[in-house]
């Protein structure tokens, strides 16, 4: 999937190259929210922001909702950032489990007909794809 690219001047102000226009932390957000990724740098493109404009979304957002306690949040700061690094690993572990076990499921339902057509259709796309090159 290719990122979306936002320059970031020293004056903050954020550029969408993509749709040519200034944005904000929100309309990064949405852009997120979207399924798009984002790519933030410097003006050149040398310099990599995108983790800090990360952070300001999410601290935006946070700011929005109450649902963080004062207590979840103390123990953020006593962890610090190896703690959101253990939950981001452990969501991601998960959900590739999850992901692994649901493509097992599927193959296991296909047939080997089925597997067979499948490739034959692929096959196919690949001929039509290499008709369309030469």
């Amino acid at each position: 999937m290719e990122e979306r690219w936002i320059k970031r001047y020293a004056n903050r102000k954020m550029y969408d190259v993509e749709n040519s226009k200034y944005v904000s932390l929100s309309d990064l957000a949405e852009i997120i929210h979207s399924g798009e990724s984002i790519k933030v740098t410097d003006k050149s493109g040398k310099e990599d922001y995108t983790p800090q404009v990360l952070r300001q979304i999410i601290m935006e957002q946070s700011k929005q909702s109450d649902v963080s306690s004062v207590s979840a949040l103390h123990e953020w700061v006593r962890m610090g950032g190896s703690y959101l690094d253990q939950q981001w690993d452990e969501l991601r572990s998960g959900m590739e489990g999850w992901l692994k076990e649901r493509r097992e499921r599927i193959l296991k339902g296909l047939s080997r007909e089925d597997i067979e057509a499948l490739k034959k259709k692929v096959d196919e796309l690949e001929k039509k794809v290499e008709e369309l090159d030469s």
